[in-house]
């Protein structure tokens, strides 16, 4: 019996450095470490992760190999956040022959983040409110500075910031599974489309004010229908892109 057409496929071990590694990805695409941060110890995550040191030491390896952290020795040293580079036209060359995974991820996107402003709009608190208002106002801020200056760690300020605004009306659902689902989704979208942004457009900060006030108004209908205009206008600007 074909166990593909049963929905079986062989089981992999996952090294223990592996799931340091997809956990400490995650911290920095989701904006809790950014650039020039320093992270933790390798002992303190050896301890928060409950690995031992020598496991964290491989994660480390890994990263620091990738470009997305360097280390440094001595005092004063540690594991800091690099800025990622990245080259525009194998980023274009690659999205191209991949253009069906970036459909389904942009199509994930809608449904997922829809779904999570729906919820946000029943179920939402003052305090949350408040925290996405301040947010947006950091957003306004980090983009006009990088307008200002398109430098890449201001183009990276302002899309953390994004990552976190979106992942806080995820939370304001307050459902787990939908968070995971969307916190999966951006990370499948970012991955690729990321590293198109080397500069930021006038209208990056569109639709998140209009996201957030149907949020506050408890106008499920509107808030999904807004966001999911507001992931569209993404790939509207990158099926642009790679036209040229």
């Amino acid at each position: 019996m074909d166990p593909v057409s049963l929905g079986l496929t062989p089981v992999r071990q996952i090294a223990a450095h592996e799931l340091v590694l997809d956990q400490m990805r995650r911290s920095m695409e989701s904006g809790q470490f950014r650039p020039g941060d320093r992270l933790p110890s390798e002992r303190d995550l050896a301890e928060m992760l409950d690995v031992s040191r020598t496991v964290v030491r491989a994660a480390v390896a890994v990263l620091e190999r990738e470009g997305l952290i360097v280390v440094r020795r001595g005092r004063g040293g540690g594991f800091i956040v690099q800025a990622p580079t990245y080259d525009a036209a194998e980023t274009r060359r690659i999205m191209k022959a991949n253009k069906a995974a970036v459909r389904d991820a942009f199509d994930f996107r809608v449904i997922v983040e829809g779904a999570a402003s729906r919820l946000a709009a029943e179920r939402r608190r003052a305090k949350e409110l408040a925290d996405l208002r301040s947010l947006l106002t950091q957003m306004d801020a980090a983009l006009t500075a990088s307008l200002e200056d398109q430098t890449p760690h201001k183009v990276i300020e302002f899309q953390t910031l994004d990552t976190a605004f979106h992942m806080g009306i995820a939370r304001v659902a307050r459902n787990p599974a939908l968070y995971d689902s969307v916190a999966d989704a951006r990370r499948r979208m970012w991955a690729p489309v990321g590293a198109i942004f080397g500069r930021l457009e006038e209208n990056a900060n569109d639709r998140h004010e209009d996201i957030l006030d149907a949020i506050a108004d408890g106008d499920g209908d509107l808030a999904a229908s807004t966001m999911a205009a507001h992931i569209d206008d993404t790939r509207h600007t990158l099926e642009a892109w790679l036209k040229r």
